[in-house]
């Protein structure tokens, strides 16, 4: 999805908030980088009930301040907060957000209310300009429509199959867990590229040899680092997101694809790297929230699994993938407000 989707009103943009989160939010404040006139970076956290405003404020903008492009920023608060006697809720938060935003230079361009009946302009109470507006202005506008169209979905997070093979799979994956001699990664990495290249080839017996391979750190990394084509050979460089061009985008998608399909042939207990590989190429693509749940799946399936937790702590620390900072790069990013 590399077309442009022009949003040419709020409630456009309040649609696309879901889309890329992939839930609706609650009790939360969503920041929004702008690089120009095209959206940049999503964060979500969560309302700041009894949080100092300043605190706040800084900590958030320092999450943001990782979108190097950013020339401006978006606000949005969704809650339910009672606001009687207020001008506003959160109002304190939102002009600290406001003056950290204004130093970092990304300055806050636009601001919306969103609760579970209605959405307005955050900063505008004169409701003869400024009116309420029905959450269907969100969901019937242009710019939803278009991102359905395009294949997008809401809670559209794609759990794992269960596993749906017999007793000898974890044997047979275990077996083919490699020794690590040359031999055994060029092997790994052959296998991996014929499936990347041709999906279809895939067997159980296939399966169950990439997930023995997966299974070795050393080869794991290779092969995840084998996904990404015209990337540095350095594999920190690569989980970072530092390519020297725009990845295949089609070759990442097809290679979540197959791994989804592996963890059906894979046991629990050997299903963790293939599930850090799930959340990284999500993480890769800008969707946070997404790999945090992948990276928590991974460390359900294997207790304190290396790979899962260092990738875990990019997203908890707010660090953005190095190739969604570029537009030229970034995957699904060619969205004009």
């Amino acid at each position: 999805m590399n077309d442009f989707i022009k949003f040419t009103g709020p409630a456009d943009v309040l649609a696309f908030i879901p889309h890329t989160l992939g839930f609706a939010p609650q009790e939360s404040f969503v920041a929004i980088t702008m690089q120009g006139n095209k959206i940049g970076a999503t964060l979500r956290v969560d309302a700041p009930f009894g949080l100092e405003p300043a605190n706040f404020a800084q900590t958030t903008v320092s999450y943001l301040t990782a979108d190097e492009a950013a020339t401006g920023s978006l606000l949005v608060i969704y809650t339910d907060e009672n606001t009687a006697g207020k001008p506003q809720p959160y109002s304190d938060h939102v002009e600290a957000l406001r003056s950290e935003l204004e130093t970092a230079g990304m300055p806050l361009q636009d601001a919306w209310l969103v609760t579970s009946e209605l959405w307005r302009n955050y900063h505008c109470t004169d409701t003869s300009c400024c009116p309420d507006q029905t959450l269907d202005a969100i969901t019937t506008s242009n710019g939803n429509a278009a991102l359905i169209y395009r294949g997008s979905a809401v809670n559209g997070f794609t759990a794992p199959a269960p596993f749906a093979g017999d007793e000898t799979a974890r044997d047979a994956i275990a077996a083919h867990k490699p020794d690590g001699w040359p031999e055994d990664l060029e092997a790994s990495r052959a296998a991996w590229a014929k499936v990347l290249d041709d999906p279809k080839s895939l067997t159980t017996q296939t399966a169950h040899q990439l997930a023995g391979a997966f299974q070795h750190p050393t080869i794991r990394d290779y092969m995840m680092g084998d996904i990404i084509t015209h990337a540095p050979d350095q594999f920190t460089s690569v989980m970072l997101g530092v390519f020297l061009t725009r990845p295949d985008w089609a070759r990442v998608d097809t290679a979540q694809e197959v791994a989804f399909e592996l963890m059906k042939a894979t046991p629990e207990g050997q299903r963790a790297p293939m599930l850090s590989l799930i959340g990284w190429l999500e993480w890769l693509k800008g969707k946070s929230s997404f790999a945090a749940r992948y990276f928590k799946l991974a460390l359900e399936d294997v207790a304190d699994y290396r790979l899962a937790e260092l990738l875990a702590e990019l997203v908890n620390r707010g660090l953005l993938a190095d190739c969604t900072r570029d537009p030229k790069k970034a995957y699904n990013r060619q969205l004009n407000r």
